[in-house]
């Protein structure tokens, strides 16, 4: 898993002669992030993402942009076109488990990559600032314009079989996923179902 490797490979790489601080800072925070709930409320993206750089800036003075943990991208793509398996399993299941799961695979990584540049450059930190990052960036995570359907036990497309997880409704009703249509309606000019005329 993901989060699980990331862990590791930031243990492994840190060279300090605090390592045995390093490594208890970094088990307490795998901890507490394993334990991590997101919150009651959760802010608008524009909030999320002032509040999410003021944190990181605190933490890494020298902020470069492609560090600020980000998933607008998961919430346009179908699971099965993240090409990651896990993250089409969890969606699979519907009832919000992508967004757990995209939590593990993008969200605890980055984190733990983020904490091993700041203990480097910086020495050794405290743990309330790191976990007031961690709740922003799981907020943001669930934060994002998510369809309906990830919420819900997905319905499969009648094309290519495998879970809908971002729906293209035709005009007669019927659901399919984006591409699986497109590529239906380029030849064929009717819904794969009822054969009712469309386009585009």
């Amino acid at each position: 898993m993901e989060d699980e490797n990331a862990f590791a490979l930031n243990l492994a790489l840190y060279q300090g002669a605090d390592l045995g601080d390093y490594i208890n800072f970094m088990m307490q925070l795998r901890s507490s992030l394993n334990a991590l709930k997101p919150g009651e409320v959760i802010a608008l993206e524009s909030i999320y993402t002032v509040d999410l750089v003021e944190q990181m800036q605190q933490l890494l003075p020298n902020l470069d942009p492609r560090d600020i943990p980000t998933f607008e991208s998961f919430a346009y793509f179908e699971p099965a076109n993240v090409f990651h398996d896990y993250l089409e399993q969890e969606a699979s299941k519907g009832k919000g488990a992508f967004i757990e799961a995209v939590w593990i695979v993008m969200g605890k990584p980055k984190l733990y990559n983020l904490l091993h540049r700041a203990w480097t450059e910086h020495g050794p930190q405290t743990l309330a600032p790191w976990m007031k990052l961690a709740q922003i960036v799981l907020n943001g995570c669930y934060g994002q314009k998510w369809s309906d359907s990830v919420f819900q036990l997905p319905d499969s497309c009648p094309i290519c079989l495998t879970p809908i997880h971002w729906p293209q409704r035709t005009q007669c009703g019927h659901v399919f996923h984006t591409r699986c249509l497109s590529q239906h309606l380029d030849i064929y000019h009717t819904c794969p179902l009822c054969r009712a005329s469309h386009t585009h």
